[in-house]
């Protein structure tokens, strides 16, 4: 896909990974990016560093795990710029420290890392592909996932489950590119210097955390613009390391 002149929506593009991904698709001639996250300060000023470039930043607050936030994000963002041609699924939490075993954790602790992480990217890769679909031009739909996704994290396993189910998820959904022009695809970076990292830092994490190599966001942000302009990429899981850069995860062979 030609990037020039489209439309993207970035959900969690406050900070960090969703930032990136913004000003990459904005370097890249996008015409609108939508930012969309709960955290308003963050939002407006990825909005601002958009529109700072030429293209149009518009910020959209939204909770991804409210289904009627999310639809109104996608019906809003198609009724004001005429189109939507890239939806990023970025939003995404750490467990912040949970311990799941503890005689104290409640279960709202970790089922809000299921709604965030796995639930609102269900929901928002299918309003996406509908939308997408009913506009007739196809799009781009890039989920984010996580290097927890294809190796154990015993410190995270709720976080580590919800990546993996998004990772198998899109390579489920490489079908749509065929049947509806729609490619989903999924991106794996392993450790990044976001915000959400500094919260594991400060949590039980930080030990697992210390001495490891760590991406920058703007690494992602390449990531992103690779996947979008390959039309051959449909249900592609991209690995971003920094002891191999960017590659992509194999399918799993039965």
């Amino acid at each position: 896909m030609n990037i020039g002149g489209t439309v993207a929506v970035i959900t969690g593009g406050g900070s960090g990974i969703g930032r990136a991904m913004a000003l990459a698709l904005a370097a890249e001639g996008v015409r609108v990016a939508v930012i969309a996250d709960i955290d308003e300060q963050g939002g407006e000023e990825t909005a601002r560093l958009v529109t700072a470039t030429g293209a149009r930043g518009v910020f959209f607050k939204t909770d991804v795990t409210d289904p009627e936030q999310l639809h109104r994000l996608i019906d809003q963002t198609q009724m004001q710029h005429t189109r939507l041609d890239i939806l990023c699924n970025n939003a995404g939490i750490g467990e912040g420290g949970i311990d799941l075993f503890a005689e104290d954790t409640d279960e709202e602790s970790w089922r809000r890392v299921v709604d965030v992480n796995l639930t609102a990217v269900i929901r928002g890769t299918r309003l996406g592909a509908l939308k997408m679909q009913e506009l007739g031009r196809g799009g781009v739909i890039v989920n984010t996932a996580s290097m927890g996704a294809l190796r154990p994290m015993p410190s995270s396993p709720v976080y580590a489950a919800t990546k993996a189910a998004v990772v198998h998820f899109t390579r489920s959904l490489a079908y749509l590119h065929e049947e509806a022009n729609v490619r989903v695809n999924a991106i794996c970076p392993s450790f990044v210097e976001t915000p959400l990292l500094e919260r594991e830092r400060n949590a039980r994490n930080a030990t697992l955390i210390e001495g490891q190599p760590v991406l920058q966001p703007e690494m992602v942000g390449k990531g992103l613009i690779e996947l979008i302009y390959d039309d051959s990429k449909a249900g592609a899981i991209m690995r971003i390391t920094p002891q191999k850069g960017i590659d992509f995860a194999r399918d799993i062979a039965p």
